[in-house]
């Protein structure tokens, strides 16, 4: 599972469903809520220097009147190009509009599993 600090929206992130393709949920939260904006990860994003290998491999949806969008979804052991060791381990990378001039990289801190 992952959350952002002061993020609204806690999900749980099955390698299941990473080894798959397609929609991984949808919600009415603004897609600024998926996790804490990285402007130096936006920036690697915009220079195509930090990026999905696939764009939305997995993705969430956001339906709600503010904020309308897709994000996509790599972790720095999935679907992450990444050639300059950006990534961090225990995180989680939110695309929005990723390969354009203006892609924004949210970050969400994986929390570890109960026992």
């Amino acid at each position: 599972m992952f959350s952002a600090p002061g993020s609204l929206m806690v999900l749980a992130f099955a390698t299941s469903a990473m080894a798959g393709s397609g929609k991984f949920t949808t919600t009415q939260l603004p897609y600024w809520n998926v996790g804490q904006y990285n402007g130096a990860l936006s920036d690697a994003c915009q220079r195509n220097i930090f990026n999905q290998k696939k764009i939305q491999t997995l993705n969430i949806g956001y339906l709600g009147k503010k904020g309308m969008g897709v994000t996509g979804i790599a972790t720095r052991e999935w679907n992450l190009n990444d050639p300059t060791g950006l990534a961090k381990p225990n995180i989680t990378y939110h695309f929005y509009n990723d390969r354009y001039s203006n892609c924004k990289v949210y970050i969400a801190h994986v929390r570890p599993r109960r026992q």
